[in-house]
């Protein structure tokens, strides 16, 4: 086979000491956004019940 044998230059594989760490705003930021997110669906799944998740429901005209 032709080429580079090293998986990281085949594939593009990075090794963990060479990525960069985030700031702790951000980590913060989007653990607070995504915790966020899953509470609205979660709040929306309880107040809507059955409506949101029945689907052999079809209203035909």
């Amino acid at each position: 086979m032709a080429g580079p044998q090293d998986a990281s230059k085949i594939y593009g594989f990075v090794s963990p000491e060479s990525i960069p760490k985030a700031r702790p705003l951000y980590r913060f930021a989007a653990t607070g956004l995504s915790a966020s997110m899953w509470f609205w669906v979660m709040y929306k799944a309880k107040k809507d019940g059955a409506e949101s998740s029945d689907r052999r429901r079809v209203e035909r005209v």
